[in-house]
């Protein structure tokens, strides 16, 4: 088989895209409640470590996956659909007779990428000082970037929903899809009740906690959550 520079370039580029669609739209996914187990696995990030009540960044990354089924940091709310979508790129690439090292770059593209962005960098949007912050060349993309993702985490709509900025490092799909948001909002307190009762949340727990080995998510019916303390 002959490999050509064009060919390459063009799967790597198709493969980065292929990716962001893919993560975008599972991001989206997790937070639509489509999947009540998969969706609860990823809101411990959002309401038990980096909740409204607590800061964005600290030392070292707080890790979400303490307990629960994982590889590295990386829950199964998040594998599962990606091994989905991986074994479909596969198939689609061997039904579509691509020659095999294409195969194969495309799918150590469609692997590596969402690690580095899903994973490497989004962990490290909160941590402190990280060395991106201090490199000329990176600093504005990656301040501009972290601070879009601070807003996806302080955005809700009433119905306890985050519905804004799932890109992580890039966000082009946010602006396709319409679902960008530049700038942050005054903190919806009425969704986020919305959505702690949701998942069985009670408020005070939430307030409680400070590493997620001690996070529980109680399935009770009926969990009357704290007051709200604005």
């Amino acid at each position: 088989m002959h490999v050509t520079f064009v060919g390459v370039v063009a799967t790597l580029v198709d493969s980065v895209v292929i990716a962001e669609f893919a993560g975008y739209w599972l991001h989206r996914l997790l937070h639509s409640d489509k999947f009540p187990a998969l969706s609860r696995g990823h809101l411990i990030h959002h309401f038990l470590i980096y909740g409204p009540r607590q800061s964005m960044r600290a030392t070292e990354y707080l890790d979400a996956t303490d307990n629960r089924t994982s590889v590295g940091n990386v829950g199964v709310e998040w594998l599962a659909p990606s091994a989905i979508i991986l074994l479909f790129c596969w198939g689609a690439m061997a039904l579509l007779g691509v020659p095999p090292l294409y195969q194969v770059l495309a799918l150590c593209t469609l692997l590596g990428w969402p690690i580095l962005m899903f994973s490497y960098l989004h962990d490290r949007m909160h941590i402190r000082n990280f060395w991106m912050t201090r490199v000329p060349l990176l600093r504005s993309w990656f301040l501009r970037a972290r601070r879009l993702h601070d807003i996806h985490h302080r955005s809700v709509n009433s119905k306890g929903f985050m519905n804004t900025n799932f890109g992580i490092g890039f966000y082009f799909f946010d602006r396709f899809f319409q679902t960008m948001a530049k700038s942050h909002r005054r903190f919806n307190w009425e969704g986020y009740q919305a959505a702690i009762g949701r998942y069985g949340l009670e408020e005070m727990e939430l307030l409680s906690l400070r590493g997620c080995s001690k996070a529980r998510f109680h399935n009770k019916a009926g969990i009357k959550t704290a007051s709200r303390n604005t």
